[in-house]
C-alpha cells in the first residue's frame, strides 16, 4: 500500500475512532469541539504530509470516518436516556458536517502550506509524522482513561456527599438535643450553626427544608415530623450509570 493509501486508512480511523469516547456513558463529559479539531488536524497532516493537490480524498475520509464512528458508537452504545438516544440521528447528521467542515478548513490551510513550505528535510517530516502520531492516538488514549478517570470522580463526589450528610445529620441531633429530644429540627438556623461540614449556598440552607438542594452532583433535603423527628436524604443528582455518584444516603426518624 502506497503512503497515500496508509494515511487515508489511518485518517478514516483516528476520525472514527476519536468519537466513542464522547458517547460510551458514563464518560468525562469533555467539550466536542476538542473532536472536532482532532478530526480537521488529522485531515490537515495528512495532507500536508502527502501534497497540495491530496486534501480532496482526506476530508472525504475525514468525514465518512467521522460518519462511521458517530453511526457506531450509538449502535454499540445506546444512551441511557430513551428520549436522547431518539436524537442520535441528528447527532450523527450534525457531528460528521461539523467535522468535515473542520477537515476542509484544516485541508486547505494544510495545502496551501504544502505549496508553501514544501518538506525536503527528513528530520522535520519526522516531526509531523509525530504530530500526526498524536492527533490519530486521542481516540484510543480518552478510551483508554475514561473508565479509571470516572471511577475516581464518583468516588470523590461520593465521599463529598458522604461527609457532608454526616454533618447534617449531626448538626440536627444537635439542635434536637438542645430542648432534651423533642426540639423543632426545622429550626434552620440553629441547624446551620451546628452544621460543620462542606458549606452550602445560602440559597441551598434556605431552600434545603422541603426542597433537594444540590451540591457537588448531589441532591439533599430535610423533611421534618412531629416531637422533633426528621427524614434526611442524600442522593446523586444524575441516574445511576451516569457516573457521578451511587450511594444513596438516608436518616429516617419518622
Amino acid at each position: 500500500m502506497t503512503r497515500n493509501g496508509v494515511l487515508l486508512v489511518l485518517t478514516f480511523l483516528g476520525s472514527a475512532v476519536c468519537w466513542w469516547p464522547a458517547i460510551i456513558e458514563p464518560g468525562l463529559d469533555f467539550p466536542w469541539w476538542i473532536l472536532f479539531v482532532t478530526v480537521g488536524l488529522i485531515a490537515g497532516f495528512s495532507t500536508w504530509l502527502c501534497g497540495a493537490q491530496t486534501w480532496p480524498g482526506f476530508v472525504a475520509a475525514a468525514a465518512g470516518g467521522s460518519f462511521a464512528g458517530l453511526l457506531s458508537g450509538f449502535a454499540l452504545w445506546p444512551l441511557l436516556d430513551g428520549i436522547a438516544q431518539s436524537y442520535a440521528g441528528i447527532a450523527i447528521v450534525l457531528g460528521t458536517v461539523a467535522a468535515g467542515l473542520a477537515a476542509v478548513i484544516c485541508g486547505l490551510a494544510s495545502s496551501f502550506a504544502a505549496r508553501s513550505w514544501p518538506f525536503t528535510n527528513g528530520a522535520a517530516r519526522r516531526v509531523l509524522w509525530v504530530v500526526l502520531g498524536l492527533c490519530l492516538a486521542v481516540g484510543p488514549t480518552l478510551m483508554a482513561i475514561t473508565k479509571p478517570l470516572v471511577n475516581r470522580r464518583m468516588a470523590r463526589y461520593e465521599s463529598i456527599a458522604a461527609m457532608r450528610f454526616a454533618s447534617l445529620k449531626q448538626a440536627l441531633q444537635q439542635t434536637k438535643a438542645e430542648s432534651g429530644g423533642t426540639g423543632n429540627v426545622c429550626d434552620r438556623q440553629s441547624v446551620q450553626k451546628h452544621y460543620s461540614g462542606l458549606p452550602f449556598t445560602l440559597d441551598g440552607w434556605s431552600r434545603i427544608y422541603g426542597n433537594y438542594v444540590e451540591e457537588d452532583h448531589y441532591v439533599y433535603a430535610i423533611t421534618c415530623h412531629e416531637e422533633g423527628r426528621y427524614l434526611l436524604e442524600a442522593r446523586p443528582k444524575m441516574p445511576r450509570g451516569y457516573g457521578y455518584g451511587e450511594r444513596l444516603f438516608c436518616a429516617d426518624e419518622s
